[in-house]
This record gives structure tokens, sequence and C-alpha cells, in this order.
């Protein structure tokens, strides 16, 4: 069965976009940006606005934080032709319009992300520098800048759109201070100590861990009348802070442990600290004899129960550079060059402790009677290989 058509309203048929009075009454004589509308309807000026102006979006505009400038196009940063803004002008009889944009913030803000590299700068702590001809000066500190997207891209968004010819601006960022300043190295002039122990690179979990508690430590800055405490330095040695489980000493034996090779660390700083003639606090031995130090010249730490710990005695602070190249782990305390001073160092029954003590002055070559007429292992006291049933001398530094 052929079903009847519908009628269809002759008002329907007749429907057709409103067309605005505006939009097809002429434009009078009108430059926007310099470009010419005069005669032509608001769609037709859409059209050649944007087709005339749209190399105004390709030009590069500067954007600086601090000292550092980039430049990057309009187009990239999220402007866009304000097009109806600046039609808006033509009927008011202002013969020449200014180009207008708008600024799109959240493409605005990715875009300054990405130049985040770019612009930023980081800070740089002021610290001692040894010269080739063994001079101690310090190297400044520098602060540094962080870009702050979010607040440049609304900064500029509003710059923009109310100085459209503007092409330079300055970005919003936040300072970055050093952690260590000129001033708080304030008396240091020269190097204390140091010392120098190997390992094995090849033992990759032993390494790793002497590398985290090494870049713990490298840059400590012991006030005047301060003490170095190890553990509280380092800290815990946990597997979240990146410690692996590596051979350490327990009970004389040998066994896998969190942090293995922590104790070559303290060991080659407390090594550092005697060279420096600090008074050492407490420290303690291993269970055992180790390989990379002299018999009783160690040092070990657990974590909650024993530390190792120096005094800072020098009248000026005490900067610690602490540094892995190859096999070698090598710690240097800067601080305030003093008079001759001497370490006599004796050894005592007893899991190869050795007794330290200080002397404010002493001649040099006086010897230290307490090795005679005693049979201990081979030491390297300050470089001198000092054999059995030998006195130990002094050593002036």
């Amino acid at each position: 069965m052929i079903q009847p058509i519908r009628a269809i309203p002759l008002l329907a048929l007749l429907t057709f976009p409103a067309v605005t009075q505006a939009q097809t009454s002429k434009i009078g004589a009108v430059k926007i940006g310099e470009v010419s509308i005069e005669g032509l309807d608001e769609v037709a000026a859409t059209r050649r606005l944007k087709r005339e102006l749209a190399p105004k979006l390709d030009q590069r505009i500067g954007l600086a934080l601090g000292s550092k400038i980039a430049y990057r196009k309009r187009s990239d940063l999220g402007y866009s032709l304000d097009i109806t803004g600046m039609l808006a002008h033509a009927p008011k009889g202002v013969s020449n319009v200014p180009i207008l944009f708008l600024v799109d913030d959240k493409l605005a803000a990715n875009a300054l992300r990405r130049l985040d590299d770019t612009l930023s700068s980081k800070s740089r702590d002021a610290k001692p520098i040894l010269s080739d001809d063994s001079e101690v000066s310090i190297r400044p500190e520098i602060i540094g800048r962080s870009l702050d997207a979010s607040q440049s891209a609304a900064r500029l968004k509003i710059e923009a759109e109310q100085e459209p010819t503007k092409t330079r601006f300055v970005l919003a960022g936040k300072t970055l201070n050093p952690k260590i300043t000129s001033a708080q190295l304030k008396g240091i002039d020269g190097e204390l100590g140091r010392f120098t122990t190997r390992f094995n690179p090849g033992e990759v979990k032993r390494s790793t861990n002497m590398r985290v508690a090494i870049g713990s430590i490298d840059g400590t800055v012991i006030p005047t009348g301060g003490t170095f405490s190890l553990n509280k330095t380092v800290g815990e040695r946990t597997s979240a802070r990146g410690y692996k489980t590596a051979i350490i000493f327990e009970d004389g034996k040998k066994k896998p442990g969190l942090g293995g090779g922590v104790s070559q660390v303290t060991g080659t700083l407390f090594n550092a600290a005697l060279y420096s003639s600090l008074p050492i606090v407490s420290y303690r031995t291993h269970s055992r004899p180790v390989a990379y130090l002299p018999l009783g010249r160690d040092a070990t730490v657990a974590w909650g129960s024993f530390d190792m710990k120096f005094k800072n005695d020098t009248g000026a602070p005490i900067f610690i550079s602490y540094k892995i190249s190859g096999s070698r782990a090598t710690a240097i305390l800067f601080g305030r060059k003093t008079k001759i001073r001497s370490l006599c160092v004796s050894l005592r029954k007893g899991m190869g402790r050795a007794i330290f003590r200080r002397f404010s002055s002493a001649p040099f070559g006086k010897t230290e009677k307490s090795l005679k007429k005693r049979r201990w292992a081979p030491l390297i006291i300050f470089g001198r290989a000092i054999p059995r049933n030998k006195t130990l001398p002094h050593r002036s530094f």
C-alpha cells in the first residue's frame, strides 16, 4: 500500500540560516593591522584578515628568564588572531584598528614546560678548589632559577592580549638557593689531610653502596666546634635509599648484609681525619682485619648501634670532599692551615684496635716505643712501612 506524501509547510521550505545586518553591511574605510577591509562585509573581511595576518602568528618572540632567553613562534605559544575583537572596532569609526591576539594559557604552559631545560639554571654550591700548585681557593656559589610554566603562561596571556605588539616577555621563575655559600666556608685556606683506599668495582652491589654513602658525605660542612657523625650524615642504610645486599663482617665472619661497603667509606674518612689531626670522638674497628686498610686503622659503623665521629677543633669550618675515581675512594678535608701538629699511633692487643693520641706540637722524628718487642702485623703509617719489632715514628704535617 502506497503511503500518501505528507504536505511540507511552505514556511519550512523557505527557512534559511539567519544572516545579520552586520554580516551583510559593508565596512567603511577601515584598516586592521594595516590590512584594508574597506567595502567588505564581515564574512569577507574575516577571510581577508585570516589570510593577511597569518604571518603575524609565525613571528618569533623572546622569552627571558634571568640572563637566558629563548625564541618561539607566537603560534607555538597558543596565540590566535582575535578576529571578532578586531572587527568589533570597525563600526565605531576607528580607521586604523591594531592587531589583537588571544592566548590559550594551557597551550602556552605546555610550550613553556618544554623550554625548562633551556631557560632554567641550576644552583651551584661554593666549594674549595685545589690548584696545581697546592693552593686552595673558594669557588663561589651560583644562585639558580627554575621556570614556573603555569605562572609564566598566565602572565604571557595577560600581557600579549593587552599589548599585542609586544615581542619580549619576562617569565616567572623561582630562585634556587645553593646549600653552601662562600660565607659558610670563610676561613678555609688549605688542605688538612686526605686518604685513599682501593676497592673492586666488579663487586657491583658493594660498589653501589659505597657510591650512595659517599654521595651523602661529599660536600658536608662541619662548622667550627661541630662534630661529624657518619651515621647522621649517611642516614639509615635501606633498600629504598638505594642500598644493596653485600658482604659484611659480623662476629668475625663474612655474611650478606644490607649496605656492605659502607665500612670502607667510614674507614677511608676516618684515616683522612687522622691525617688532619682531628680528635676522634668515637669509632670501632671490624671484628677481623680488612684488606683495604692497615691493621688497627679501620673503622666501621652500624645503624643504631655504633658510630664514627670526629670533632672540628680548628677554629674554622671543615669541608669534606669525597669522590670515587675508578677503583679509588678518596676523602679530602679542607680547612684552616694550622701550626705543625703531630699524631702518635700505637697498638694494643684486642681486635686490632689502634689508640690515637694527638699532640699540639712535637719534635719531628720522636719515636713511640709501644711497638717494641711486640709481634704485630706490618703496618703502613703515614706512608711508611713499619715491620715487626720496630719503633713507630711520628709524622709531622
